[in-house]
């Protein structure tokens, strides 16, 4: 190991000793050719004034540079009620001209963007987001020049759950320039490729009902230093067939399961208490298990509004069971026999209403 560190320390003197004597003969002698440590740095130039119009924004006249721009929304994979997100796979394309980007031809070009001027694209309320094509500018002879992209991303979405599950929503992808104002960049809609949606998306549970695309700067065109955007929103309603069949359907056949005392000679004081309980714990176990299908929000939906209902006219039910039970033993069946006889009529009435209130009105 010793032998290694003079070694080490001996290469490095040499070195050294090698630069200030390269050093020492150019300020005597400055025809003289580089050495090769100085050759690697003086080979580290600033950059070109062409490198630096390359770069420089085309702003013709000191106006806002035009880009147009095509986005197109290839599917909805999910929308998560529970996240405030949803899973969609796009397509975007920015056209602009640079008339320092004109070259010979005939074919047209390909630069890396950290090459050239390029609105720096992102989507503003993106949280996570895999490209599939690479950063790559294609620029025609004439200086047009074009960046496509696709993306896979989850957005953040505000939904408003108020209706759920007969709620509509409206989806938000918002592309913005990040490094440029609204007054430096202008974007406007690709006229023989405007923006779009497929036919058909992926997400089970919502449909397409409309979509719109805009100019929009972000977060608004009123606020000081706003960067310039350009949204696309994606109207889509929700299929509630599927929490019709899993949630509301067996919540009504357990409510009328609680009805069931009502037609059972209240001195079986035993079988009505056992029935009316067993519909309660029936009716909470359910609920437990359904939890993780519904949003979770501070605010009462429609769903919820009618869980809440039907767990009151269950328990109810019971308590009307532990008043006729009450009855019974206070040698009073005639009273308990016509309360029965009114909640056979009540109780179905109510169910009717409060599938009225929460799920209709």
């Amino acid at each position: 190991m010793a032998i290694m560190r003079r070694s080490l320390l001996r290469s490095l003197l040499l070195t050294v000793a090698l630069l200030i004597s390269q050093q020492c003969a150019r300020a005597q002698n400055p025809s003289q050719p580089l050495g090769p440590v100085e050759a690697t740095i003086e080979n580290i130039a600033p950059l070109t004034a062409t490198s630096h119009r390359r770069l420089k924004r085309p702003a013709p006249d000191g106006r806002p540079t035009k880009v147009w721009l095509q986005v197109y929304v290839i599917d909805v994979d999910d929308v998560s009620s529970a996240d405030q997100n949803f899973g969609a796979s796009i397509y975007y394309e920015a056209r602009w001209h640079s008339p320092d980007l004109k070259h010979d031809g005939p074919l047209p070009v390909f630069e890396d963007i950290s090459h050239v001027w390029t609105p720096s694209l992102t989507v503003a309320n993106q949280q996570m987001a895999w490209d599939s094509y690479p950063d790559f500018v294609e620029i025609s002879p004439d200086g047009k020049v074009v960046y496509r992209q696709r993306t896979w991303a989850r957005f953040s979405q505000a939904l408003n759950l108020h209706d759920f599950p007969f709620d509509t929503q409206q989806l938000t992808i918002h592309l913005v320039s990040a490094n440029e104002t609204n007054d430096e960049v202008a974007f406007l809609p690709l006229r023989d490729a405007p923006a779009g949606v497929a036919e058909h998306f992926s997400v089970p549970d919502f449909r397409v009902i409309g979509w719109s695309s805009e100019p929009a700067a972000f977060p608004s065109a009123t606020v000081e230093g706003a960067v310039a955007g350009f949204r696309l929103s994606i109207d889509v309603k929700r299929r509630p067939m599927f929490f019709l069949i899993k949630i509301v359907l067996p919540l009504c056949l357990i409510v009328i399961m609680s009805w069931i005392p009502r037609w059972i000679d209240p001195q079986h004081i035993a079988t009505n208490i056992g029935v009316s309980a067993t519909a309660f714990l029936t009716l909470v176990a359910y609920l437990f298990a359904t939890n993780v299908l519904l949003p979770r929000v501070s605010y009462v939906t429609r769903m919820d509004l009618f869980i809440l209902l039907s767990m009151l006219m269950v328990f109810v039910a019971l308590i009307q069971t532990v008043v006729s039970t009450m009855l019974v033993r206070n040698h009073q069946v005639t009273l308990a026999q016509d309360l029965d006889w009114w909640a056979r009529i009540a109780y179905p009435v109510a169910l009717l209403l409060v599938l009225l209130i929460s799920l209709v009105i």
